[in-house]
């Protein structure tokens, strides 16, 4: 089982009681346990995730009222976008959700992590700002984006190239946004 380690943020609009969060425990998720945290925007609010393993991320935006189902189910959805996006078969994304298929909740520990969440979460809103806002801006290509920067903490390899070696295929140095199923 994997764990999807919430901020406070995400707890309080979420009416997640902190005292009834654990510690995250260790996972053989293949991406590993999950961060999220709020990123309030003027124009809409979202919700970014991002793998504790990898540092792949996504950002998910708000729709109704937060509760922990509708987080579990972004979860969920998002990672399988993001894969597409990122050109995997549905074999490899079919291997990865099956990891997902329940989580436990857990509040954010890790100070380490939780800085590289605040940063990726303060990029995707810098980027989304320098596009035109939301509605200007190509979130496919923002999120393909993100995970194809280098990161220090990942030994300056990208969380696609990360993500890649977790999964055991090999990184594809060319990815480039894939229409999603039913939009093109």
């Amino acid at each position: 089982m994997a764990n999807l380690i919430v901020t406070r943020a995400i707890a309080a609009r979420a009416r997640l009681k902190r005292d009834h969060l654990g510690e995250a425990q260790a996972t053989d998720a293949p991406l590993g346990n999950w961060y999220v945290t709020f990123l309030p925007m003027a124009e809409r609010n979202a919700f970014v995730y991002m793998s504790s393993r990898t540092q792949l991320s996504f950002l998910m935006l708000e729709g109704e009222r937060l509760t922990a189902e509708k987080l579990f189910i972004s979860l969920v959805r998002g990672i399988s976008l993001v894969l597409e996006l990122a050109g995997y078969t549905d074999h490899v994304r079919e291997r990865v959700i099956n990891g997902y298929r329940s989580v436990a909740f857990a509040r954010a520990a890790d100070l380490s992590k939780l800085g590289v969440l605040t940063n990726c979460a303060l990029d995707y809103e810098a980027f989304i700002e320098q596009d035109g806002g939301l509605n200007r801006c190509s979130l496919d290509q923002l999120v393909i984006d993100m995970n194809s920067r280098p990161a220090k903490k990942l030994g300056f390899s990208t969380p696609l190239e990360e993500t890649a070696r977790a999964l055991g295929v090999r990184p594809n140095k060319s990815f480039k946004p894939m229409p999603l199923r039913g939009t093109a």
